[in-house]
């Protein structure tokens, strides 16, 4: 009888441990917010000083082609949930009732004005900032499920979280402290810069950026501890760390540019990011499994769908720029700011096997 031959090795760090490859992963997912930081910066010269006359039109520019990109990406997750009939069925109520409830909602609070409005905006900004820093933190983890060694473990992934958050308690701290005259550049930031100038004023505020200090040194080197036990070449920490990297490189943004610009860039990256990865995802999950659908049918082949969705998104929102003022409008864009929130949460579980198996995370 013959024997079976044996199976073949698990592939290495070196292969497996990047989501695509290290030319795309860096590029789309790491550093993709560079070239807009660079045309910010550089190119309109919106440094954070807000010295010169064309600060204001440079912000304005800044802030259409930034809420433009985040416009492209929002709309990816009603793709996702409506046009995959497998994702559709797994909470086929919930997706129905959601948007009439989400959008009777604000379209209420924006009917009864005031300070229902006032709160319903704070509300989105502040799920808006949890939810870019979580989509962060969920990248990681996919990084170390596939990297192993011990990274994957939950332990660990609670470790990510805590350096994660004291690193934006930390660098906004420092912002409010050490940067307040970026807060000048938009009306939102010297409203909130009057709110907190209490705050930062006195020996207390330097006392508290003492003791932030050296509890985010404390859980940088907690983590590092435990990063540096998984028994992992340099090549399988590589795509770990240069998402870390990158992280941390879009904090500093908000330190040396101010809270405006760092927003602006840290939306950017988000949005832009979650384009490329919905990408992967929907090549991988339909090629093999061979579904039919709107969503398969597009996310098969991304070269050509990512040119075809976000040109009719982009198109979309350039035909939408006399309305952005109007009621309907604001509604349709807090509303569907709302559910993008809402379904990424429920959609996007690494645990379960439907996601984790296209990603390759073990």
């Amino acid at each position: 009888m013959r024997r079976s031959p044996p199976p073949p090795p698990p592939p290495t760090a070196r292969t497996c441990a990047w989501l695509r490859s290290p030319a795309w992963d860096l590029a789309l997912l790491a550093f993709c917010w560079l070239p807009f930081y660079v045309w910010v910066v550089f190119g309109l010269g919106l440094d954070g000083s807000w010295a010169g006359g064309g600060s204001r039109d440079a912000l304005a520019w800044a802030t259409v082609v930034a809420l433009a990109i985040t416009y492209v990406h929002r709309h990816y997750t009603f793709l996702l949930v409506y046009g995959d009939g497998e994702t559709f069925r797994r909470r086929a109520r919930d997706f129905v009732l959601a948007p009439a409830l989400v959008f009777v909602g604000v379209g209420l609070c924006r009917g009864t004005g005031g300070m229902a409005w006032k709160l319903l905006l704070v509300a989105v900004g502040a799920w808006n900032v949890w939810h870019t820093l979580m989509q962060r933190f969920g990248i990681l983890r996919i990084y170390a499920g596939k990297a192993g060694g011990g990274l994957q473990e939950p332990a660990h992934g609670r470790r990510d979280l805590a350096l994660l958050w004291c690193s934006v308690i930390f660098v906004s701290w420092i912002t409010l402290l050490l940067r307040a005259e970026t807060f000048a550049g938009q009306a939102n930031a010297r409203l909130l810069l009057r709110v907190v100038r209490p705050l930062i004023s006195g020996t207390g505020a330097w006392v508290l950026l003492a003791l932030l200090a050296v509890g985010w040194l404390a859980v940088l080197l907690y983590w590092l501890h435990h990063e540096l036990r998984a028994e992992l070449e340099l090549c399988g920490r590589l795509p770990r760390w240069s998402f870390l990297a990158s992280t941390m490189l879009l904090l500093a943004v908000f330190v040396v540019h101010g809270p405006i610009v760092g927003y602006l860039c840290f939306g950017v990256a988000h949005a832009l990011e979650y384009v490329a990865f919905v990408h992967h995802f929907g090549q991988q999950k339909f090629t093999q499994s061979g579904a039919t659908g709107l969503t398969a049918s597009l996310l098969r082949r991304p070269l050509c769908s990512a040119a075809l969705l976000i040109g009719a998104l982009l198109t979309g929102f350039i035909l939408l720029r006399d309305h952005r003022s109007a009621d309907v409008y604001l509604v349709y864009y807090l509303g569907t700011s709302l559910l993008h929130f809402l379904f990424d949460g429920w959609i996007w579980k690494v645990r379960r096997p439907e996601v984790r198996r296209p990603l390759g995370v073990a």
